[in-house]
This record gives C-alpha cells, sequence and structure tokens, in this order.
C-alpha cells in the first residue's frame, strides 16, 4: 500500500509486528521489495521514500538528525515505533542518529552495509570533491562509476540493471545534500554501548566501503550483537544475493523475538 505523511512517501504491508526499512544514498524504498515480499508475512512492513529520494523527492534532504526526527513523526502517526528498523549505508546512518533519539522505543537495530562511524578525513574530502565534481560535470559520469562500485565483480551487471533507473531519477539537489549529510555526520559509536537490544550487521566480504575489522569493532561494543559476512557480495546484499540476505535477515529477526519474548 503507498501512503504519503508530510509529503514523504512510504509503503505498508504485511501484517503483524513492525519492521521499518530505510534505504541508502542515490537509492529508494524499490530495494526492499524482494526482501518485504518473504517478510511481510510475518511483519508489517514500512519502507519510507527518505526526503529528496524516489517519490519523496520534491523534499529537501536535511541533516541526519533531521531525517531521523521525520521518521520518528511518521512511525508517530503510523503508531509503529515499536519497531524494528533496517537501515542500508546512509539508511544506517540515519538509524544510528535514530538510535541516539528514539532507541528505547526499537525493538532492534540492523545495520546492512553500513556504519555507526564517522567519515574519516580522507572520506570526507572524498566527499567534498565528489560534489564538486557534480556541480561541474553532472550526475551522468558520476553514476558511471558509482554504481559498479556497490557491488561485487561477479554482479555489476545486476547492479547496471537494478540501480541505473534507480539513481538516475535522483535529483541533482538530493545527490549534493545527502553528500553533504554524510561528510558531516556525527561518530555515533557511544550510542552502540547505550543500546540494549539486539544489533545486526550485515556485511558483504566485497564490500570496499567498510572494513571488517571495523565492523567486528562495532558489534563489540553492542550488549547483543549478530554479524554476518555474505562471501561473494559487495554493498548490494538485496540485490546481489537475496537469499542469503532473507536467511541471515530472518535469523536476526528470530533473535530478537527470542529475546524480547513476542
Amino acid at each position: 500500500m503507498s501512503l504519503t505523511f508530510k509529503n514523504i512517501s512510504y509503503s505498508k504491508v504485511g501484517s503483524g509486528p513492525h519492521l521499518c526499512f530505510l534505504h541508502g544514498f542515490c537509492e529508494n524504498s524499490e530495494i526492499w521489495e524482494e526482501l518485504i515480499a518473504s517478510l511481510s508475512s510475518r511483519f508489517t512492513c514500512i519502507a519510507i521514500d527518505l526526503p529528496g529520494f524516489g517519490k519523496s523527492s520534491q523534499m529537501a534532504f536535511g541533516s541526519l538528525t533531521q531525517v531521523a526526527n521525520q521518521v520518528h513523526e511518521l512511525l508517530v502517526a503510523e503508531n509503529a515505533t515499536h519497531t524494528i528498523m533496517c537501515g542500508h549505508s546512509m539508511g544506517g546512518y540515519i538509524l544510528a542518529d535514530y538510535m541516539e533519539q528514539y532507541g528505547t522505543e526499537l525493538r532492534g537495530a540492523a545495520f546492512m552495509h553500513s556504519s555507526a562511524m564517522a567519515d574519516s578525513a580522507e572520506k570526507k574530502i572524498n566527499r567534498e570533491k565528489t560534489i564538486r565534481f557534480i556541480e561541474k560535470r553532472g550526475t551522468k559520469e558520476f553514476f558511471s562509476f558509482f554504481v559498479p562500485g556497490l557491488v561485487a565483480p561477479l554482479h555489476v551487471d545486476i547492479a547496471k540493471e537494478k540501480m541505473t533507473p534507480m539513481v538516475s531519477s535522483t535529483p541533482t539537489s538530493s545527490i549534493i545534500a545527502g553528500l553533504e549529510g554524510m561528510k558531516n555526520r556525527e561518530d555515533k559509536r557511544a550510542v552502540l554501548s547505550q543500546f540494549k537490544k539486539p544489533v545486526l550487521w550485515l556485511l558483504g566480504e566485497k564490500d570496499t566501503h567498510y572494513s571488517k575489522d571495523d565492523v567486528y569493532k562495532m558489534a563489540a561494543l553492542c550488549k547483543l550483537s549478530q554479524v554476518s559476512v555474505l562471501e561473494d557480495v559487495g554493498h548490494l546484499s538485496m540485490l546481489e544475493d537475496q537469499k542469503k540476505c532473507l536467511h541471515e535477515v530472518q535469523a536476526f529477526l528470530n533473535f530478537v523475538e527470542s529475546v524480547s519474548g513476542t
């Protein structure tokens, strides 16, 4: 079911306990379709087009804190704040901010190819260079190297087929605002040690965005963690290997339910 809340577009399907899905940079809620198709028989799945992206593209993408607040307002309106939240890449950065503000309401948190760390100095410089590149040369050339870099070499064709229409529809202003938001985000590792619910860390073995060591260090800060490393997968397991992704997410959801007793 396609819905709108304060110009934020989102889908809501299924029945049962709530799951909330936050997509990554230059994506939209369609990235979760296959996963939701399998999970909606057990859960009420809410997938949000974040401000500036997808069908919410007419809105401005602000700071990650602002977006986290907008997500919370939507979930309050849906009576769905007692949820397990899944964030992919940039969506995971928003999840970390959400945990800091509203973590007591969550049942669990899933960082899917994501991090609670701030950008390194080098990465901040690279994001700034990307912004200047897009301002000067537009998005087409940016997408030509951005999309293949999201996946393991084995899955480049899948990425081009599935991701190109998605990223190409993203307004340039949203791309730049997203890069600024990610560049300026604060480190949220302290939040992890304060969060008492289960946390999933899902990582592709071929993901060049985050090191395995960093992911294990973040997992060690959590009270309850599941770390899942997927072979022959890059940054987009939801597209690269849907079966493996679903298996690990289902294992995590079972973990959350066993801990919460629901």
